[in-house]
């Protein structure tokens, strides 16, 4: 497990943003690609089978009878992001096979290490693209996408050697007999109960809400205190209580990630609001139950405020129950390899997500520091990194053996 660090920090060259310690490698781009070959080569020198699929996934094959146990996550980055989100568990999913082989383990089903292009959706706003592929998602009308260049997904593709029309045949789903993702907490609860592992329960569903509000633009200087409808001063007291509300609930969490004011000007009262709420939960029933609530909150402010309000869904990934049995494959392997553990639910969606809706899936996290995530002061140690793939290892051992 030694050469686990080692070959982190090599992959992290590709894409390093400079002295922060950020990475950038975002959907198609040089570094991601870069860092993609990089692995099949690594994959390659122990004499597996290893290539980039239509979708730009890496595909790694130790072949044997039967469907495959499917072990996986991504080398993609938010913008400016951090050193271990996904590039930890692909890496301890390479460690992993080094150990197996070097040991002359003889796998009874096939073992395949994926590494899933574009989770993370930063570029085009397609997330689990590669992963959704690899299900058999037809993907064609994401081809128009564009980034903030105003590049086409598309052409985005067909520059880095890839065809959007191909894309049918990175469908694999269907001689996959399982899947495991290794991945960073993205969160404070490992670190704080000292604990080294985590076993996911569930990967929280989400919803995608707009609030439109709508009051009337004014001059700053004449316009009467008393007299405005003003639209930011509405939002404000509705963001508020967004938060409010679901503190309150306790299921679920929501946050506000942008706002759009217009006219935008300095001197003019503002006329309209337009912001995004994500809400989450492990069950679809609280996200409902929310959205309810929201929905009262939103119009009792808009009627006190003299507004005009709307509260849209724009979209809904459904909650996930990971599989029981390879939950219980986890915690004997942790067990075995002497680590503490205990259940978590995962807030953030993974590619384990997207599989999970086809066959078994689990999930093993380890500690972030801080919770921090998607930031690159972003850190697991090297302890608790080669811990969990150890924990890992064990646990294909225990289903491919």
């Amino acid at each position: 497990m030694a050469e686990l660090i080692r070959d982190l920090q090599t992959l992290n060259r590709f894409g390093a943003d400079g002295d922060d310690g950020g990475i950038s490698r975002l959907a198609w781009s040089p570094p991601l690609l870069e860092a993609s070959r990089w692995l099949v080569q690594q994959v390659r020198a122990l004499g597996l089978d290893a290539d980039l699929d239509a979708a730009g996934n890496v595909v790694a094959v130790w072949a044997a009878d039967g469907d495959a146990l499917v072990v996986g996550s991504h080398l993609d980055t938010v913008p400016n992001g951090g050193r271990f989100d996904g590039a930890l568990g692909v890496i301890a999913g390479l460690a992993a096979l080094r150990q197996l082989r070097g040991s002359g383990f003889q796998p009874k089903r096939p073992i395949w290490l994926v590494s899933f292009m574009d989770e993370e959706g930063a570029r085009f706003g397609t997330p689990m693209f590669g992963s959704r592929a690899f299900v058999g998602e037809d993907l064609q009308h994401l081809g128009t996408r564009t980034d903030g260049d105003g590049t086409r997904l598309a052409d985005a593709m067909s520059a880095a050697g890839f065809s959007l029309e191909a894309l049918s045949s990175a469908r694999a789903i269907d001689r996959v007999h399982g899947y495991l993702e290794l991945h960073i907490e993205q969160g404070p609860v490992l670190e704080a109960q000292g604990t080294d592992v985590g076993v996911v329960t569930h990967i929280a569903g989400s919803a995608d809400l707009r609030v439109v509000v709508t009051g009337e633009a004014g001059h700053a200087g004449t316009t009467p205190m008393d007299a405005r409808r003003d639209a930011l001063v509405g939002a404000s007291r509705m963001i508020a209580l967004i938060s409010q509300a679901a503190a309150d609930d306790g299921d679920v969490r929501a946050t506000v990630g942008t706002i759009a004011v217009s006219p935008g000007a300095s001197n003019v009262i503002p006329a309209r609001v337009e912001l995004t709420i994500d809400v989450r939960a492990t069950e679809e029933a609280a996200i409902d139950r929310f959205g309810t609530r929201l929905s009262a909150l939103i119009a009792d402010i808009a009627r006190e405020e003299g507004l005009e309000a709307s509260l849209d869904e724009t979209a809904r990934l459904a909650p996930l129950a990971l599989d029981g049995d390879l939950q219980r494959a986890l915690a004997t392997a942790a067990r075995e390899a002497g680590a503490s553990f205990t259940s978590v639910p995962s807030g953030a969606a993974h590619d384990a997500m997207v599989l999970g809706r086809h066959v078994p899936a689990g999930m093993l996290f380890v500690p972030s520091r801080g919770g921090v995530s998607h930031n690159p002061a972003e850190y697991t140690s090297a302890d608790d990194a080669v811990r969990g793939a150890e924990v890992l290892t064990r646990a294909i051992a225990l289903l491919a053996g």
